[in-house]
């Protein structure tokens, strides 16, 4: 069985889309765990008019989607677990194909994701193919290869190796998780574009300043682990997070941080073209949040 872990918060039209999209999966052995985070909206009847296979777990307060997504996998009865976020819906072959690819891989595969299409709030669109598998934890704390939530199924057993989410951190909760299983466990991937993330007004990655509280407290456990690395790795690793960190000060409005971040992701490894395409970004405000920004963003998340 495949337990799919779905966590919402309002959003009851968006809730009834995604559970659509598992309800036409080429697979017939699933369930749906959807983890009601305190909604104030009325969803239970929307989770009720899909059957048996949704079940419904609430918390009485919100308390973030990390918290949830935990509270799924806790409830989860598959073999195998995969994420949905209420704002995203999948291609009917996905899981069919991810669980094929498990099925056909080594023992050590803990993760299998797909390729997903973005669609941003101001209309425009990209694409992002899976690029890297096998033992990827350097390249994964290097570049976060791995692809958000909504793209991504998991062993149960993995879960029991390296634990859940981090509800610790403001933000970036999923690279997080993703850094401990490549640690411990190979990735595979589906190179087709299964998944499609549809941006919401409301979503935490357009929330920067909880994007950036997350970027630095992850940028502090990475620095953890990079710190016996050699000094090549370590640097690249540094400016990877260091140009993060600095793109999403500049997308909130703060020129001076992420220049001072930039400058440093340029002095710790010199060789990353979209570094210094993104310094002169901040340096002369060009097209902030615009269609420019929004396309270079998908070279490096």
């Amino acid at each position: 069985m495949i337990s799919i872990v779905l966590p919402v918060y309002n959003q009851p039209s968006l809730l009834r889309e995604a559970l659509m999209s598992v309800q036409k999966q080429s697979l017939e052995d699933i369930e749906v765990v959807v983890v009601d985070d305190g909604s104030e909206a009325e969803i239970s009847h929307i989770i009720d008019g899909f059957g048996k296979w949704a079940r419904h777990i609430r918390h009485e307060t919100n308390k973030g989607a990390a918290a949830a997504r935990n509270t799924g996998i806790e409830h989860a009865n598959g073999e195998f677990i995969a994420f949905l976020d209420a704002d995203d819906v999948w291609e009917p072959t996905k899981l069919e194909k991810q669980l094929n690819v498990f099925e056909n891989a080594d023992d050590n595969v803990g993760l299998v994701y797909t390729g997903f299409v973005q669609y941003e709030i101001d209309g425009t669109e990209w694409e992002r193919h899976p690029e890297a598998k096998g033992n990827i934890y350097i390249d994964e704390l290097e570049h976060d290869r791995v692809h958000p939530t909504s793209t991504v199924m998991v062993r149960r057993d993995v879960f029991d190796e390296v634990g859940g989410f981090d509800t610790n951190l403001p933000s970036r909760q999923d690279y997080d998780l993703w850094i401990r299983i490549t640690e411990h466990y190979e990735v595979d991937y589906v190179d087709e574009i299964l998944v499609d993330k549809r941006e919401q007004p409301d979503s935490i990655s357009k929330d920067f300043e909880s994007r950036i509280e997350g970027d630095l407290a992850v940028f502090e456990k990475v620095k953890e682990r990079a710190a016996d690395l050699d000094f090549g790795t370590r640097s690249r690793i540094y400016s990877y997070h260091h140009h993060v960190i600095g793109r999403d000060y500049e997308s909130n409005g703060n020129r001076w941080k992420a220049l001072n971040h930039l400058g440093l992701a340029i002095v710790r490894y010199p060789f990353r073209p979209i570094s210094y395409a993104m310094f002169i970004i901040a340096l002369f405000g060009i097209d902030r949040n615009g269609p420019l920004l929004t396309f270079l963003k998908q070279f490096i998340r």
